[in-house]
């Protein structure tokens, strides 16, 4: 396992968790996208900072950072996250997050954007245009966003996740439970055993190929 699928497995279904409870905000607002104030607006009220990641070019198939979008002249308080996300590539030996840019088949626009969701604690945007789509963060939005999810979505989120992304499903649970502050059984290869603080379980069987085979528990009520 590559670097990059690694802190993709690690962080996905905490950042996806991030994007379920952003989509209950925006829902299906319009958005717009203020680059020389740097804010994004979604319907008629929702106003928040942002930074840019990058875009997504569907005419050659390929991903652009910010921070290497020097044909767009792009203003610098924007593209400060990208660039930090660059450093930390050069730290962590992640390619990905430090070449300017590469085909989407080797990573899309949504897999950078969760790795980033993960190491930063934002939520983050797709803003789809004529010929590709951009991703940017979002800042300042209200900290319930980004806090641990109820019992009842980390069951859709694993549900989700396993459905949507090719991972290491016992390394994605056993990061996220941690991530959500459950405490952590294992009963060998073929069995974890995850506790709620507000007293709810969860219980996940593998198959041979360690593949999620079966989610049951309880839900505590709130």
């Amino acid at each position: 396992m590559s670097r990059f699928e690694e802190l993709f497995t690690q962080h996905v279904a905490t950042a996806f968790a991030r994007q379920l409870a952003l989509a209950d905000l925006i829902g299906e607002c319009d958005w717009q996208l203020d680059l020389t104030e740097g804010v994004a607006t979604f319907g008629e009220d929702l106003r928040y900072p942002v930074q840019l990641l990058g875009t997504e070019s569907h005419g050659d198939g390929t991903w652009l950072w910010a921070w290497a979008n020097t044909g767009s002249n792009l203003p610098a308080q924007v593209v400060h996250l990208s660039e930090w996300l660059r450093g930390y590539g050069d730290y962590a030996g992640v390619t990905e997050l430090t070449e300017a840019s590469f085909p989407l088949e080797r990573a899309d626009g949504a897999r950078l954007a969760l790795i980033a969701s993960g190491l930063t604690g934002r939520c983050y945007y797709r803003g789809p245009y004529d010929g590709g789509a951009v991703f940017f963060h979002v800042e300042g939005l209200p900290p319930a966003l980004i806090e641990p999810v109820s019992p009842e979505r980390a069951f859709l989120v694993l549900g989700q996740v396993i459905q949507a992304f090719p991972v290491d499903h016992r390394a994605m649970l056993l990061a996220f439970l941690e991530q959500q502050g459950w405490s952590i059984g294992e009963d060998g290869p073929g069995l974890v055993v995850g506790h709620h603080p507000g007293g709810s379980e969860m219980r996940v069987e593998f198959d041979e190929q360690g593949r999620i085979e079966r989610v049951s528990g309880q839900i505590q009520p709130a």
